[in-house]
């Protein structure tokens, strides 16, 4: 387990002493997901994972991995480019057949739920991305890539557009991205974008995702617009841990300001550990990603390209190898376990009592209890 925490000198507290102690919860960590419009979602766990570099690996082994992942309950950033091709069906979006312990109960048909990123200039972004999404998510920030360009690689693209190697893009140069949408002329045209992606994904809740930069400035024009969430993004910037908790406190304290106190705030906070991202959520996050602990994933299958396992291809028949479920669950198991474990024992502390810090100045600037 990772031991870096970079929230340690802040403390989850327990329940005074002499509280009483009823034991575990039940599924205390479903979480719903309100819309403006339409039913709330069902959140099973509030883990994401929000920036698959799924170009890295094979479309069968991203398919595969998209999976395992959302086996466990965890929602994944991914459009059908980045999973299979023109003429194949990803099994992370078409869902497949589990076969029943008991041989007297039919088949049922598990789906995964999945963020649709609706980025800037669309790149490889399909009508089909919105069919049965459970999020779509509005990217008004303009990321880096890894250049520091504020551009797409030849194989980010390659695998979006479905380009053969022979003819690649750009002749084969980096993409610039564009610098906000193009059909959104202005932040006062935001509302109008918001409410055409619910009209293309009925299913969806409509989130917009920023940076940290101005968020004095935009957090309330954003709120202006209606979305049913808001994704923070943290990662980007090398932020010590009290900046990236003071700045995960004050953009739950500006919602709450507005009046958007039941809006959800997702956060991408970087390298993080179960104890971090449990903290997050007590400072006002509704969910965390944790994208720190799923490209690794990635990492390793591409560089086990000569194993059985990287080099399985999915059949018609969209039937699932389980040897991923486990290379997956020993790498995320331990981490997951630990988030849930914490996760839950925050319901047995009232919300004003859960943090505190020997640290005058984490107290002071979080506005946490003081510890002494």
């Amino acid at each position: 387990m990772q031991l870096n925490h970079r929230l340690a000198p802040l403390h989850l507290l327990p329940p005074p002493v002499f509280t009483p102690w009823t034991g575990s919860l039940v599924d205390s960590h479903r979480g719903t997901i309100s819309r403006k419009h339409g039913e709330d979602i069902a959140l099973p766990l509030p883990l994401f994972w929000y920036d698959p570099p799924w170009y890295q690996i094979t479309m069968e082994q991203a398919d595969n991995l998209a999976v395992a992942v959302g086996e466990l309950d965890i929602l994944v950033t991914a459009m059908h480019s980045d999973l299979s091709g023109p003429q194949t069906e990803s099994m992370f979006h078409a869902g497949r057949m589990v076969e029943p312990e008991d041989s007297d109960n039919s088949p049922t048909h598990r789906r995964y739920r999945r963020i649709v990123p609706y980025r800037s200039e669309r790149y490889g972004l399909t009508v089909t991305d919105f069919d049965a999404a459970d999020v779509v998510d509005l990217r008004l920030m303009m990321a880096r890539d890894v250049s520091g360009r504020f551009a797409y690689s030849p194989a980010q693209i390659q695998r979006w557009e479905a380009a053969p190697a022979t003819s690649p893009i750009a002749g084969g140069g980096w993409v610039p991205a564009a610098t906000f949408p193009p059909d959104v002329a202005s932040m006062q045209h935001l509302k109008s974008k918001i409410d055409q992606i619910r009209r293309l994904s009925e299913s969806a809740a409509v989130f917009v995702s920023m940076g940290p930069y101005r968020m004095g400035d935009e957090l309330p024009k954003l709120l202006a617009a209606e979305p049913d969430g808001l994704i923070l993004r943290l990662d980007e910037i090398q932020l010590e841990g009290l900046e990236l908790a003071a700045i995960t406190r004050r953009a739950r304290q500006m919602m709450n300001a507005e009046k958007c106190s039941e809006m959800p705030l997702w956060v991408v906070p970087g390298a993080i550990t179960p104890d971090d991202a449990v903290k997050l959520v007590a400072l006002g996050a509704s969910a965390v990603a944790i994208d720190d602990w799923c490209n690794n994933l990635v990492m390793q299958t591409r560089d086990s390209q000569t194993t059985s396992m990287a080099a399985t291809k999915l059949d018609a028949a969209h039937k699932y190898d389980p040897r991923w479920g486990d290379f997956v669950k020993d790498h995320l198991g331990e981490l997951t376990d630990r988030f849930l474990g914490l996760f839950e024992s925050l319901q047995s502390v009232s919300e004003n009592e859960r943090l505190g810090s020997f640290s005058g100045t984490w107290a002071k600037v979080l506005g946490v209890e003081g510890l002494r």
